[in-house]
């Protein structure tokens, strides 16, 4: 009966520290959006980048919005290049990691 416990509080643990993981936002602004198949094109290349969940794409307002779990490293560089290959052209990339926030404005 003990060892039940102890299992369950282990499991009760580990739920909670993984809840407490800090995903890290980024927001991407696009020029060349303008339909919901051009944002499907551009969410399958993101989709290709190793971390990364949940993508909102508003092609009206040209922002990408998208997670990147846990402790993946993903560069600017690799986020624009994979905007880049979708056709598209990145204006300004914004990483927020919920303790700093970083912005590269794009020329």
């Amino acid at each position: 009966m003990k060892r039940i416990k102890y299992i369950l509080l282990l499991f009760i643990l580990l739920g909670v520290s993984s809840s407490f993981a800090q995903d890290k936002e980024v927001k991407i602004r696009v020029d060349g959006l303008s339909c919901p198949f051009c944002a499907y094109g551009l969410e399958k290349k993101l989709n290709d980048i190793e971390g990364v969940e949940n993508i909102h794409i508003d092609f009206e307002k040209g922002l990408v919005t998208l997670n990147i779990v846990g402790s993946q490293k993903i560069s600017e560089d690799e986020i624009k290049s994979k905007v880049e290959e979708a056709g598209f052209t990145p204006k300004k990339i914004e990483i927020s990691d919920f303790k700093k926030t970083s912005t590269k404005t794009i020329k």
